[in-house]
């Protein structure tokens, strides 16, 4: 589904950080070890003798003292999360590190999250600061696998912002955290670390290190059936079927790469450039065009500015964006566009139905895995369509957002 047609810019539907999915139908190439292997996924605090391919003293807490700390934005001191237990290279990992954000923040500059993965695809990403939690997510789309054996994964840069005792804690993902080239998901174990900042570490830490892996406690077994692989499935069995064509409850729905004659017909048609104008938001308040949900999912929170800013053609109002994300869930955006009622939509015909929705005609898109997908509401509107797009809601959620827009 196009966002911005004019311009040719097609919204990419990334998993976010749902970054399994690849290597996930692997499972035919060959030998495979027995899935139940336990590997660990923990935090080093002390990174000395740390590479991708090597592992120095697994501390459980280190001392550091930091004259006067505040957040300044830049990285004070480095901690690890590393991996063990698994001599194939890694492909995917997926996991949380948590920490207390009222004394330490996550700096970018001095954060390198490929250690392992050269060239992966990086779906990392510090939540706000408030949240104290580090998203740390990567796969190889093309090319990979990474570097093999017990090492360094990602190499987290602390902004310390205040003196006591920080907990890092490694969470998994809800589904599968780690996998290597040839394994299916691991079992996981997982440990935490402990940085004394301008204290001592409790006494029963000073000086220790990581023990065996354990067998049981802490682990966690990859969950069955894991969403991820059900999206790749389906996306694969519903690659060869037709996409939709035709007008379904008044709205004419054509194929992404359809040829120029069957696009919306809208102000910007044929404008060439000419006459387009990137207005504030405001000069679209009171009108039609103007996009005022009464409905937010618990945890939206407005992207300021939008993706794309309003869009002016021939002195016609042609395009109104507001985007939102949803913290630890994903984002949706509400696009209204002047014009024809069509829109580009990659879908078959089993994924489509009509509805109505807040008293207006509308076609439900429904998610191949409901919260790993995009749903969909387009509603039929006087002066063309208002599309309603979430990435990581149930269709019902959208259908919800739609409802309740004036």
């Amino acid at each position: 589904m196009k966002r911005l047609a004019w311009a040719g810019i097609t919204l990419a539907v990334a998993a976010g950080v749902a970054v399994l999915a690849v290597w996930l139908l692997r499972g035919g190439e060959g030998p495979t070890r027995a899935q139940s292997e336990t590997v660990e996924m923990g935090i080093d605090p002390e990174v000395t003798g740390n590479t991708a391919t090597t592992l120095g003293a697994l501390e459980a807490c280190v001392r550091l003292d930091v004259p006067a700390p505040a957040f300044d934005s830049v990285s004070d001191y480095n901690i690890d999360v590393y991996v063990r237990g698994d001599t194939e290279a890694p492909l995917a990992y997926d996991a949380r590190v948590t920490y207390d954000a009222s004394r330490v923040h996550i700096a970018r500059p001095g954060t390198d999250t490929l250690v392992k993965m050269p060239g992966a695809a990086n779906f990392s990403e510090a939540l706000p600061d408030s949240d104290g939690t580090f998203v740390a997510a990567t796969v190889y789309l093309t090319g990979g696998p990474g570097i093999g054996g017990d090492g360094t994964l990602v190499r987290l840069g602390l902004d310390i912002g205040g003196s006591g005792l920080l907990t890092f804690d490694l969470v998994p993902a809800p589904t599968s955290a780690y996998a290597s080239a040839i394994d299916a998901p691991h079992p996981l174990a997982t440990r935490t670390a402990h940085l004394a900042v301008n204290e001592d570490c409790p006494p029963g830490e000073r000086g220790a290190t990581a023990g065996p892996i354990p067998e049981e406690r802490g682990t966690q077994a990859p969950p069955t059936p894991n969403p991820l692989l059900e999206l790749e499935r389906l996306r694969q069995e519903e690659a060869p079927k037709p996409k939709f064509e035709g007008v379904l409850n008044g709205i004419r729905l054509y194929p992404t790469d359809a040829e120029a004659a069957a696009q919306r017909k809208w102000a910007c048609t044929g404008a060439g450039g000419q006459g387009v104008e990137h207005p504030p938001m405001s000069a679209v308040v009171g009108t039609p065009m103007e996009i005022v949900p009464t409905y937010l999912p618990p945890g939206a929170e407005e992207t300021i500015p939008p993706a794309f800013p309003p869009v002016v053609c021939k002195g016609t109002v042609a395009y109104v964006e507001r985007d939102w994300g949803i913290r630890g869930k994903g984002d949706f955006y509400i696009i209204r566009y002047q014009g024809e009622r069509a829109i580009d939509v990659d879908a078959p015909a089993e994924r489509l139905s009509a509805a109505t929705v807040g008293g207006k005609p509308a076609v439900l898109v429904k998610p191949l895995v409901e919260g790993y997908d995009y749903s969909t509401v387009i509603l039929a509107e006087d002066f063309g369509i208002t599309v309603v797009a979430a990435f990581g809601l149930p269709l019902e959620e959208t259908i919800k957002i739609a409802e309740g827009l004036k």
